[in-house]
């Protein structure tokens, strides 16, 4: 491993939550969610660069709400038309070689631990890629497209729910951007483990503390779960 990049994902615009601003700007403990993620990678300290990847009509509120944290080889760069696409456009921004290590963060999760990113560093150095995950808590069925009945009970223990962040080699990026997208933006893959596939990812366990904000009462509740500090995971 030579270097550690941070693409932080910021763009949201508003629509889906029915808010006058888009998600990463919602406060949680008096700061916007996107802050949060930006100076909890800055405390891991071990980053040359953090990329925020914007809507285009949000630069400039982006630029207002980190211009006081955000240093000389940090970038704000426009995204895409899906989430992958934009993830690309961050990493694009980034010249990284096939030995370095590039976090991707959806900053709608504002409660994640320094502990987590070593590991999942080191499991990046095994497997190419990475992701935080947390244990399901509840029963588990399948239920087919187009089906109103189960027949098909999942083992609980062995379903994870993907949660950010995520980590991925500069060799593993270069394999994955020679294969073709689907026209179809929602075929595109919606995370790293989807990207990657079939390839093995390796996996760093979380808990309830790694909250989405998805909706204004998430952010009530990431606010009462928050971390002042990052601890390590028990």
């Amino acid at each position: 491993m030579n270097n550690l990049y941070v693409v932080l994902l910021a763009g949201g615009t508003g629509t889906r939550m029915g808010t006058e601003v888009p998600k990463q700007f919602l406060k949680v403990r008096g700061e916007s969610l996107l802050r949060h993620s930006v100076k909890r990678f800055r405390k891991f300290g071990l980053t040359k660069s953090i990329t925020v990847v914007s809507h285009p009509d949000w630069i400039l509120e982006t630029e207002k709400d980190l211009e006081d944290i955000l240093e000389g080889n940090d970038r704000i760069v426009p995204g895409g038309e899906s989430r992958h696409l934009s993830t690309v456009c961050g990493l694009e921004s980034i010249s990284y070689d096939e030995k370095d290590i590039i976090f991707i963060h959806d900053v709608a999760r504002p409660n994640f631990k320094q502990n987590e990113l070593y590991q999942l560093v080191e499991q990046t150095k095994i497997f190419g890629g990475a992701t935080i995950v947390g244990k399901s808590t509840e029963s588990l069925v399948r239920v087919r497209l187009h089906q109103n009945y189960t027949e098909e009970p999942l083992k609980r223990e062995e379903v994870y729910s993907v949660k950010t962040p995520q980590s991925i080699a500069g060799f593993m990026i270069k394999e994955l951007l020679l294969v073709e997208l689907p026209k179809d933006l929602k075929k595109h893959p919606t995370d790293l483990c989807t990207w990657m596939g079939k390839r093995r990812v390796g996996i760093v366990e979380t808990d309830y503390h790694n909250i989405k904000v998805t909706s204004p009462g998430d952010a009530e509740l990431a606010d009462s779960l928050f971390w002042e500090e990052l601890p390590a995971v028990e």
